[in-house]
């Protein structure tokens, strides 16, 4: 006997479907155009920013709640002036975004490499000073070659949305057919 949910998510199959196509379609999009398709994705973020500013500052505006007003306010304009900024600049606002990734992974790395080193009865000592290295080395390469660096993380993202398509596609038809 089938399930309730089984049934549910058999009626659904379309959606895996749509979601499979859209994935290959912005996969290929960071396959075939990486740059383009990034400064598109960080003026929709430019948008999103502006949008929630917009929200924020109206709530802060016209809510009944007066506690905590001026909060929103400030939240608000600083999510409109940074929608602003962002969807003005996308190219360089992923570049900014890349570089703070690349500091993050050099400062995570490094305190995963001197926990290993400090701590001799960690398990899997070597695994997290490893781990911890490689991070330090990634970031150290995104540093030295941010542009380049943002490409290749495209095109690494681009294959991950083509394949993640074709799998959906695959168990929607499955889904369907069963």
């Amino acid at each position: 006997m089938q399930s309730s949910v089984y049934n549910e998510l058999k009626s659904y199959w379309w959606l895996l479907l749509i979601s499979g196509i859209l994935s290959i379609l912005i996969g290929a999009a960071l396959l075939f155009w990486p740059g383009k398709t990034l400064t598109v994705v960080g003026f929709l973020v430019g948008i999103w920013m502006l949008f929630f500013g917009i929200m924020r500052f109206l709530v802060a505006l016209f809510g009944g709640d007066t506690d905590g007003r001026w909060v929103l306010m400030i939240v608000g304009v600083v999510g409109i002036v940074l929608g602003i900024v962002v969807m003005r600049n996308p190219a360089e606002t992923i570049a900014i975004i890349v570089l703070i990734a690349a500091i993050f992974w050099i400062i995570s790395g490094l305190v995963d490499v001197f926990r290993g080193i400090g701590d001799s009865a960690m398990e899997s000592r070597g695994w997290v000073i490893a781990g911890g290295a490689l991070a330090v080395a990634a970031g150290a390469v995104v540093l030295l070659w941010p542009a380049a660096s943002v490409l290749v993380l495209a095109i690494i993202a681009g294959v991950f949305f083509v394949i993640d398509g074709v799998l959906e596609i695959v168990a929607g038809l499955q889904i369907k057919n069963a």
